[in-house]
């Protein structure tokens, strides 16, 4: 599936067009693939208070139809290694799968698969912030040029570079800043996927996340672990002046006990080999509007923010994290989200949501067909080629 992407390796303006279909492309065939091996559901909960009524539908042929705002940051919680494939195909529901940016762990080097995700411009992580910070800077500024229609989607170049240091050590990177304001015509929108967690839930991680709670005076996650705030907190900054929502996605698999780990239970062999994956993804969503967030003052290093606006930030992620605990708890308990015992909190609560189900699936058959126009280009020029050079061959001899 990542042969277009390796065979259209580039920066250009052409490149961009290419590289935005085939996204879009990749995740057809993902989700085509993993609704003939492992069919399941898609139920949706919104907070209607957060989220205008109507932006989820389900159509006759069960279709998810979302409306869903572009130059967004997604965040959630990591329970398995394709979590980022239901959201991805979320974005797809929203005619945005075109646009996805995806925060994740260095796979670049794995074969054929790493140079198709370099080619979809994954903002990958090395886990260690010395190295990443001034990568993942650059990368964010690049993606919010491209949505101001002045980056190098537009064939723009950088116009300025400022040195910060990188880590501890006393060598220099550099941070290219582009050209300021916005041009309609060549805007190019985004959604960038972030697990703020940083892996998934599993028995050594959440004994770390146990003594760091401890040594904190803070309480202790049951279902998810407490979010690293620098990567969010950087992409955030970087991008704030086009970002426009933050969505909050809560994630639950039917199936999965609180005592069970999703990445044990639903790994890729017993998925797409055994067929015994999720049968249904459960989703809670919040969005949060970019003004609402504790920011702080601008910097070029993300390390030279001010004590105080950090503190903000942690003290607003956190609780958002202890609120999805919260959430997870009633997902495990009750199978829903939202809390079904009567009280004034729950019936507001219940009030405001809204929930849709619909199946994991492409919308047409027909959306296979491009994925393998290439190939099938390919074999028919072949074999119109071998059959000329056969009758020229019958024709001197």
């Amino acid at each position: 599936m990542c042969y277009i992407p390796i065979l259209i390796y580039g920066h250009g303006p052409k490149s961009w067009v290419y590289i935005n279909k085939t996204r879009t492309q990749f995740v057809v065939f993902m989700t085509f693939l993993t609704q003939i091996v492992n069919p399941c559901k898609i139920s949706i909960t919104y907070d209607q208070d957060l989220i205008p009524a109507g932006a989820f539908k389900v159509d006759l042929k069960n279709n998810l139809h979302l409306i869903l705002t572009p130059n967004s940051i997604v965040i959630g919680n990591h329970q398995i290694y394709i979590d980022w494939l239901f959201l991805w195909w979320i974005a797809y529901t929203s005619r945005l799968s075109d646009s996805i940016y995806i925060v994740m762990k260095d796979l670049s080097k794995l074969p054929l698969l790493g140079y198709g995700m370099k080619n979809f411009n994954f903002l990958f992580l090395s886990r260690k912030w010395e190295k990443d910070k001034v990568k993942l800077t650059n990368q964010l500024l690049e993606i919010d040029a491209n949505a101001r229609g002045l980056g190098p989607s537009c064939g723009e170049t950088h116009i300025s570079a400022t040195n910060i240091r990188d880590g501890d050590a006393p060598e220099t990177s550099s941070v290219f800043h582009w050209p300021k304001g916005h041009r309609s015509s060549h805007m190019l929108p985004y959604q960038v996927i972030l697990y703020p967690e940083g892996t998934v839930i599993l028995p050594h991680t959440r004994e770390r996340l146990a003594k760091f709670c401890q040594e904190r005076g803070l309480p202790v996650l049951k279902h998810v672990l407490l979010p690293r705030i620098r990567g969010l907190f950087l992409a955030l900054r970087k991008l704030r002046d086009t970002v426009e929502v933050v969505y909050d996605v809560t994630c639950g698999y039917d199936g999965l006990r609180p005592d069970q780990y999703g990445e044990d239970e639903f790994t890729l062999k017993q998925i797409y080999l055994r067929g015994n994956g999720p049968k249904k993804v459960s989703y809670y969503i919040k969005a949060w509007k970019i003004k609402d967030i504790p920011l702080g003052a601008e910097t070029v290093d993300i390390d030279d923010v001010s004590p105080a606006d950090f503190a903000k930030f942690e003290e607003w992620l956190f609780k958002i994290w202890y609120e999805k605990d919260t959430l997870m708890a009633n997902f495990y308990q009750y199978g829903s989200f939202v809390d079904p015992m009567s009280s004034s909190t729950n019936t507001i609560e219940k009030a405001r949501s809204t929930t849709v189900v619909a199946d994991f699936k492409i919308r047409s058959l027909w959306e296979i067909f491009p994925i393998y126009l290439p190939l099938v280009s390919v074999i028919i020029l072949s074999l119109v080629a071998l059959w000329a050079v056969a009758t020229l061959l019958r024709w001197l001899f």
